[in-house]
């Protein structure tokens, strides 16, 4: 009787390590509740964080009529989401190549990544907001990469994870949730949610970014706003919708370029909203920039080839390509940051992780790699979607600008409408 009281406490979601009885402490493990085929509904509630993790985390001020709840500077957040020491897997990174806004998106990969007191979070949703971090509507914007469903989650201190959204399938059948999609998006997709409306008075402490299967989901623009208007006028500035006031003078454009290829994650944001509202008419002016960073065609054919005898059957050939990859150096740099993401083996993984080391690349986390940054300047391309930056755009998805960004050029040419 007393092993099914502690099932039931469990069932209904509460925090509860041991429950007491008499002053003899009955503690469930985990073993115990899987026998007895009880699913607890994560997210967990859990202990604090690292304190370092969180001081570093600085909540967005909440004193407009938007507040941005996950949109540029990520790294803060991304430690702090540590799941409440509920255990579950997951892993989040800061995504720099496929994101719906701005330069920064966040990629994460099944279960989720959740905090339900992330530092500093208080927003408050009412009817009709006026005050300081008071707000109404809600507005994401999410891809799913494989699959059946995906999810967000917001924690109440009172309601606690009641409050959900999800695309596709509701895998686990948590509830309450409201399907916002029947599938999950395969490309970027947003959506606006009056929470009031849906869930009453709230009061929003954390989140939860729950991919639930498949590779990974990213998550993007993620904002509170006290109306609609607010929120369109927020999601048109980062997407480069609103008209530039004045035609931007050579001086500027040329700060906005270099701030556009640089590693000042802030400044590129602001870089490419300036660049996007003008894109038709930056567009030769990118073709000049790209020209100097274009790779020669024999060029590319040679690192192609010494990239594919990284893994040939002569330990010789293997070590000379490994040599010859190190002594190119930049060019073939974006080659080899693809191949180690899919590796064919150990060793081939080991060679390309040597030769980035030794020509001081990133692989995996820190500075955005050039393809990154590169990356900025597609999407400028693909919102001027003239004949000429078509052209630019064909000519990064055949490698010329490096091996690592042409799948995300190709990716962008096949979205793109057809020319009348």
């Amino acid at each position: 009787m007393r092993r099914l009281a502690c099932v039931l406490v469990l069932a209904l979601g509460a925090a509860v390590p041991a429950v007491s009885h008499g002053e003899t402490p009955i503690v469930l493990d985990v073993e115990e509740v899987v026998q007895l085929d009880v699913l607890i509904p994560p997210p967990f509630p859990g202990p604090g964080g690292n304190p370092t993790s969180d001081a570093n985390y600085k909540a967005p001020k909440a004193d407009a009529a938007v507040v941005e709840l996950l949109d540029e500077g990520v790294d803060p957040l991304l430690p702090v989401l540590i799941n409440d020491g509920g255990g579950e897997a997951g892993t989040v990174t800061r995504e720099d190549r496929d994101v719906f806004a701005g330069v920064e998106a966040v990629r994460v990969t099944p279960m989720q990544k959740y905090r339900s007191h992330i530092p500093g979070w208080n927003f408050k949703i009412v009817e009709t907001p006026k005050k300081a971090g008071e707000f109404r509507y809600m507005r994401f914007a999410w891809k799913k990469l494989g699959g059946n469903g995906l999810m967000i989650q917001l924690h109440d201190p009172v309601k606690g994870w009641g409050s959900r959204f999800h695309a596709g399938s509701n895998i686990y059948g948590w509830s309450p949730s409201i399907q916002v999609a029947t599938t999950p998006a395969k490309e970027w997709e947003v959506h606006t949610r009056d929470l009031f409306k849906e869930l009453g008075a709230t009061t929003i402490t954390g989140f939860a970014l729950s991919p639930l299967d498949g590779t990974a989901a990213l998550f993007d623009h993620m904002l509170l706003g006290r109306t609609i208007e607010d929120l369109d006028k927020v999601t048109d500035a980062a997407l480069g919708r609103t008209k530039p006031a004045k035609i931007m003078e050579r001086q500027e454009r040329d700060t906005h370029w270099e701030n556009l290829m640089g590693t000042d994650r802030a400044k590129a944001a602001v870089a490419q909203r300036a660049l996007l509202a003008g894109a038709p008419d930056h567009v030769a002016f990118i073709e000049t920039q790209l020209g100097k960073l274009s790779i020669d065609k024999n060029e590319r054919t040679r690192i192609r080839k010494l990239i594919e005898e990284l893994d040939a059957e002569s330990f010789d050939v293997r070590d000379a390509a490994t040599d010859e990859l190190v002594k190119l150096g930049a060019p073939a740099a974006e080659a080899v940051r693809a191949l180690e993401n899919s590796a064919p083996n150990d060793e081939v993984r080991y060679r390309t992780r040597l030769i980035l080391r030794k020509l001081n690349g990133e692989n995996g986390g820190g500075p955005v790699g050039q393809a990154g940054r590169l990356m900025r300047a597609v999407r400028v391309l693909e919102r001027a979607n003239t004949e000429k930056a078509r052209e630019l755009l064909a000519r990064f998805a055949d490698g010329e600008f490096g091996a690592e960004i042409a799948p995300d050029a190709k990716a962008v040419l096949a979205r793109l409408p057809k020319m009348p």
